[in-house]
């Protein structure tokens, strides 16, 4: 099949140009020799699922755009996209793995991860009012991809991106409407409910760079607008969000757990309990913070453990790690605190005993 993108495609992709000039500012900043870093924040799209190649997913085929257009300097190139991961833990995980590296240009891609609840909005929210805090922010260009039937949170994700005047592109708008005209089936495009296949890879980027297109033809010298970020919609909670793990908490007792280094997709450095006839593990640690989610792997296996988490007197709250019927393992989140004064709390997860071979994984503890 021969990979194109019609007019028609990028225009309906279009939500809103935006304020421009950061991006402005970053392509001058290339013309004039210096060098630049493009960064993707996201889920397993971002990251490249189901394109062929890493080079063929969206965000490398962007990135290429890039490096092509500016051949004459150094463009740095950042995929922090984690598979199965939504703006919860984006908040947690952008100063790290994003604004380290002094971004010019931000893409962030969520709309299929996230539900229609508050914690995600307030947490995508949080994410966009992080990033326009930082001394001289990077542009941010939102994209919103889709699932089979055309559905995602991207109405939501909108109505921040108007609040803060964001460029917005959506795949679901562009894909949905060639649907609903017969021009294309999902098949054409995606390996199965959600991830892109190569053309479906191929048409995000192209629908991102021919916005970018369309602002280096006409690319002028531009005084960069002033941030007025006001007011959040939603709510910011988690703009000063972390992860903490077993290299920056207090750890009060281990008992069977032990420190696993080499962790779960890009969160190491937590704990893990294995035991061949089940068996009781305790851990407990002293948290800071007025929001605290504990970050655990949800499991297909069979032997996934049950915990038993305590927060300060609360009563405990069971947790299940396994993902019955799932796709496969992925990150989880649950909330242990929620909007309490700033303060000390004490946090013991125990590993129920069922008698059986089982197998726990705490990655952290997201904390703002």
């Amino acid at each position: 099949m021969e990979f194109k993108v019609t007019t028609d495609m990028i225009n309906n992709s279009l939500v809103s140009k935006g304020d421009i000039s950061r991006i402005e500012k970053a392509m001058n900043k290339a013309k004039n020799g210096q060098a630049i870093t493009i960064a993707f924040l996201g889920g397993s799209i971002t990251q490249g699922c189901n394109a062929t190649k890493f080079e063929d997913c969206y965000a490398s085929r962007t990135y290429k755009w890039f490096k092509d257009k500016f051949e004459n300097i150094n463009v740095k190139y950042v995929n922090a996209g984690v598979g199965a991961t939504g703006s919860i833990i984006g908040a947690h995980r952008v100063e790290k793995q994003v604004l380290s590296q002094n971004p010019d240009i931000v893409f962030i891609d969520f709309a299929v991860n996230d539900k229609d609840s508050i914690y995600d909005k307030v947490a995508y929210e949080s994410i966009i009012r992080r990033i326009l805090s930082v001394e001289n922010p990077p542009a941010i260009i939102e994209v919103f991809m889709s699932n089979f039937d055309g559905s995602n949170v991207q109405p939501q994700q909108i109505e921040i991106g108007r609040k803060y005047n964001l460029p917005m592109i959506s795949f679901r708008n562009s894909i949905y409407t060639e649907m609903i005209t017969n021009r294309l089936k999902w098949e054409d495009v995606a390996s199965d409910e959600v991830h892109p296949n190569d053309y479906g890879h191929f048409i995000i980027s192209n629908l991102l760079t021919a916005f970018m297109e369309d602002i280096y033809k006409n690319l002028k010298e531009v005084k960069v607008n002033k941030i007025e970020l006001g007011q959040p919609l939603f709510g910011d909670k988690y703009t000063c969000g972390i992860i903490m793990n077993n290299n920056n908490l207090d750890v009060k007792k281990i008992s069977g757990f032990y420190v696993d280094n080499e962790g779960f997709q890009v969160f190491k450095d937590g704990w893990k309990f294995t035991s061949e006839t089940g068996g009781e593990a305790t851990l407990s640690v002293n948290v800071e913070g007025k929001n605290i989610f504990l970050l655990y792997k949800k499991t297909i296996k069979e032997t996934a453990a049950k915990l038993a988490v305590k927060v300060d007197d609360k009563e405990e709250i069971i947790i299940d790690t396994f993902f019955k019927d799932g796709w496969g393992d992925y990150s989880a989140t649950e909330v242990l605190v929620e909007d309490l004064l700033n303060g000390r709390h004490k946090i013991e997860i125990k590993v129920l005993d069922d008698n059986k071979s089982v197998e726990a994984y705490i990655m952290g503890f997201l904390v703002s």
